[in-house]
């Protein structure tokens, strides 16, 4: 007897690939070949079920293969759809800075400061990317605003040893050229 298809069976069997591929980058995220995971999340991407999930675990994927422009782009898209996304806004801020653009990374940790003033990692961020940028004055505001307000912060002794190491080079580098000028 001819087997007669099933209704939406061809559909299902393709959706259940789909999701395989998803599941397939999932474990090379595992093992860390993260441009794998690129590959095999975008073929699941063709999953209108499992489209949202699969680009952002993409973003990711991106993030860890260091393409940080193409994972801005995909937070980028996925925060228009979720403005109010702190997490977001946050990897926004960090992709910024790991592609050097400093400038938009820290208008971007100015502004989540000023609207989540009970996340310290935020103003933890915004104090690493001021130092990297060279920004030391701002970086001790900022450092002694983390001190106030969360004392009790994991980051404080790290944080005191960069920026007394750079202020104490900043004296004897100012010490050798009155010296040398002398």
């Amino acid at each position: 007897m001819p087997s007669v298809p099933i209704p939406g069976e061809t559909e299902t069997k393709t959706n259940n690939i789909y999701i395989e591929y998803m599941n397939i980058a999932d474990s090379y995220m595992d093992l860390n070949k993260y441009d794998k995971a690129v590959e095999f999340y975008t073929y699941a991407l063709k999953n209108k079920n499992i489209f949202w999930t699969c680009y952002y675990k993409l973003g990711r994927a991106y993030v860890f293969a260091k393409k940080y422009k193409e994972a801005r782009k995909i937070y980028n898209r996925l925060l228009k759809r979720d403005v109010n996304n702190t997490d977001l806004q946050i990897s926004i801020a960090y992709l910024y800075a790991m592609e050097g653009k400093i400038e938009s990374a820290i208008n971007i940790y100015e502004y989540l400061c000023g609207k989540e003033q009970n996340n310290a990692d935020i103003l933890v961020n915004y104090i690493n990317v001021l130092i990297a940028d060279e920004r030391m004055d701002d970086a001790k505001t900022k450092f002694a605003e983390l001190q106030e307000r969360f004392p009790d912060n994991a980051n404080i002794e790290n944080l005191n040893k960069i920026i007394n190491t750079d202020t104490e080079e900043n004296e004897e580098s100012k010490k050798e050229d009155v010296d040398s000028n002398n």
